[in-house]
């Protein structure tokens, strides 16, 4: 049995008692799926951004427990002056209610952009996260996230919830883990963001990507299963 974080090795074993050790590997990069060949400039002149503008985003499939309704309150909360909160949400049927919400709640807010689809391309998608300063995965319940390591795979520091694998993916070098127990936390996580050494954090998240290649990962896995 595999899993992707010590976290969640430890709770198979808690609960389910397995006849064998859970192993810890890791999840993989995107790197080869998702084209990267866009600079921020041009991305941001493709989608209307101020270049000077900082640039909070969410990415991902539109789910109640991504927390999207939470981020909204929380960036108006922390006043953060010009800065500009994208979202970037994936349609689905079992969404519509929610889209519709969050559409409602953002009318006619400038400093929020709420892109929705029921299918985003790899080429256009990458404007987006290119696009960014920081990316900001506020779930209300996670084990481990596929969007968190694909914003690593662009060099994009985060702004996590320290639940479930995340805090084992990510550290205070390439982003910022908050309690999302705590009153107002993803409010201030979200103005200590502006703090941020961006450049170093950046160079932190691009080396925590290339650290997830899917050679190395195969290759446990293969000798896992031979029982190597």
């Amino acid at each position: 049995m595999v899993a992707h974080c010590r976290f969640a090795a430890d709770r198979i074993e808690e609960l389910y008692d397995p006849p064998r050790p859970v192993q810890m590997i890791p999840h993989g990069n995107y790197r080869e799926v998702f084209p990267n060949d866009v600079s921020r400039a041009d991305a941001r002149r493709e989608l209307g951004i101020d270049q000077d503008r900082f640039v909070y985003l969410f990415f991902g499939n539109a789910r109640g427990y991504k927390g999207v309704e939470g981020l909204i309150d929380a960036f108006r909360a922390a006043e953060v002056g010009d800065a500009l909160l994208l979202l970037v949400l994936r349609k689905n049927e079992r969404a519509v209610t929610l889209v519709a919400e969050l559409e409602q709640r953002v009318a006619g807010d400038t400093s929020i952009v709420l892109a929705t689809s029921p299918y985003f391309a790899a080429d256009r998608f990458q404007y987006y996260l290119n696009a960014a300063d920081v990316a900001v995965l506020p779930f209300t319940s996670v084990l481990t996230s596929g969007s968190a390591i694909q914003a690593l795979d662009f060099g994009l520091p985060l702004i996590l919830p320290r639940l479930g694998c995340l805090p084992e993916l990510v550290d205070d070098h390439m982003g910022i883990l908050y309690d999302p127990t705590a009153s107002g936390a993803l409010a201030a996580a979200l103005v200590e963001a502006r703090r941020l050494d961006l450049t170093a954090a950046r160079e932190a998240a691009l080396r925590r990507s290339e650290g997830l290649g899917w050679d190395a990962i195969a290759s446990r896995i293969v000798e896992l299963y031979r029982g190597s």
